[in-house]
């Protein structure tokens, strides 16, 4: 039997979202292995995995970690990232808890 993973989801309402989504993996990508275009983007934490995706109008986010520390760090990290980098528009991630077994991301 697999451990779940801890993930969570936020839908973020901006038109750059696309424009946010490059801000936030190529920054990320200073420390952190990642890989992006402008409707896609990958990054891997040493905690965590974080999945974007950009419509025209719309920053999907899709968080997953191993454990309570790791999924609490991994919010934290790309929350604070989000409104950073969004700060003009006031954009945050509002969590929303799932959980799923290893390998359903």
């Amino acid at each position: 039997m697999t451990a779940p993973l801890l993930t969570a989801e936020a839908t973020v309402q901006t038109p750059n979202a696309s424009k946010i989504l490059k801000w936030l993996c190529g920054h990320f990508k200073i420390k952190v292995p990642a890989e992006y275009d402008a409707q896609k983007g990958h990054v891997d934490f040493p905690f965590g995995v974080c999945e974007m995706t950009a419509s025209d109008a719309v920053l999907y986010i899709h968080v997953a970690a191993p454990n309570a520390e790791a999924f609490a760090l991994i919010k934290e990290v790309v929350g604070e990232h989000l409104e950073k980098f969004g700060n003009k528009e006031s954009l945050r991630a509002d969590w929303e808890d799932k959980t799923v077994t290893a390998g359903g991301m």
